[in-house]
């Protein structure tokens, strides 16, 4: 098959990473793969790494979004692809019309929209994808919440990662040697994000537990350079006198993750709306039970599987969650053991490339959604 898959997005996250983690599987299988991105972005020199052809387009703006309609509807003429997939939810209307341009009699070719984030927002001519993909559970019900008569063409396909060693013995012991936080010991807690993601209700939690564990460490990962989103943040922990329990790392590179999650003795989100989490399944990968609240994507791995807890309620109900497990040593071990078995069975890269290439060749075979 010939597959195009279009990011035109400007940032770079799990979203991308998991696209990359595809195309790579792809590829090894045997299939043709490129890909449309935003000119100037990350996106371009990562994608081309690949050794794929990659398009970039023009920023958005009218005029740019006239030439990004003109570029796709000479590349879907020229190449036609047996599956093209969109992969943000603003470029469905910019690929509907030139796919609608290109093709007005129809194509052989296949349309897929695929949601990587919640939205309950109407998307305009999402009826002329022939498939629509959801990263979640979580995902597929906002969506259809502004688009249900999209409900027959919805499909439910999950992320993967790859799959290391697992976990050294060593791992399950509290007062092991750390990695990364070489100079914090029992316990830590790890959350990582973008500084959008409800983090001051992990600080209010943060509060209360710490009349338990004066020294715990919360170690916020992510970008914290932006003022505007982390400000209320450093706020919230500066109120509740927390600033020598709270680290923040910044940006980390990928392949320091499994180390930050060697270190973490739970791996927490607070964030309510997440469309899955990459990054859940790379602490899961790490033998690092995951806690999270009663929604989000996330909920998906978690539910049915002991690995983890899920909390409803708010901080005090959270608070109250990680105090527990923070105290049985055996119980943290025993759901960081299952976390191996689940990975494998489940969220391996291949068999989330089993998934998604199962999925493309039924759809170009003729299925619809």
């Amino acid at each position: 098959m010939k597959i195009l898959l279009i990011n035109n997005d400007k940032g770079w996250s799990g979203g991308q990473e998991h696209l990359m983690d595809l195309s790579s599987e792809l590829i090894r299988r045997g299939e043709q793969v490129q890909f449309v991105v935003r000119e100037g972005t990350r996106s371009l020199p990562r994608f081309s790494s690949l050794g794929v052809p990659v398009t970039a387009l023009p920023r958005h703006g009218v005029a740019g979004d006239i030439k990004a309609v003109l570029a796709l509807v000479k590349l879907f003429r020229r190449e036609r692809f047996d599956i093209v997939s969109i992969n943000r939810e603003h470029d469905l209307l910019l690929t509907a019309i030139a796919w609608k341009i290109a093709f007005p009699f129809g194509s052989s070719g296949r349309l897929i929209m695929s949601y990587h984030t919640s939205t309950s927002r109407w998307q305009p001519l999402l009826g002329l994808a022939d498939g629509i993909l959801c990263i979640s559970e979580h995902v597929k019900s906002m969506l259809l919440k502004g688009n249900c008569r999209a409900a027959p063409k919805v499909t439910v396909l999950h992320y993967g990662i790859r799959l290391g060693l697992p976990p050294a013995p060593e791992r399950f012991c509290d007062e092991r040697p750390r990695r990364f936080f070489r100079d914090r010991g029992f316990p830590i807690i790890t959350m990582v994000g973008e500084f959008w993601k409800n983090q001051q209700e992990l600080v209010d939690a943060l509060a209360i537990l710490k009349a338990g564990f004066p020294s715990i460490t919360l170690a916020l990962v992510g970008d914290n350079s932006d003022p505007w989103l982390a400000g209320p943040v450093i706020a919230r922990i500066s109120e509740n006198g927390l600033t020598d329990n709270v680290v923040f790392t910044g940006r980390i590179p990928r392949e320091q993750i499994p180390d930050i999650f060697h270190d973490s003795d739970l791996a927490v989100t607070t964030h309510r709306n997440e469309g899955f989490g990459i990054v859940h399944l790379e602490a899961l990968a790490a033998g690092t039970p995951v806690v999270c609240y009663d929604s989000g994507g996330m909920v998906d791995i978690l539910k049915g599987e002991d690995v983890g807890r899920i909390v409803s309620g708010g901080p005090e109900q959270f608070s109250e969650m990680l105090d527990s497990l923070l105290n049985d040593p055996a119980e943290r071990r025993r759901l960081g053991e299952n976390a191996r078995e689940l990975l494998e069975r489940r969220y391996s890269i291949g068999a989330m490339a089993d998934r998604y290439h199962g999925y493309y060749r039924s759809l170009f075979s003729g299925g619809k959604g």
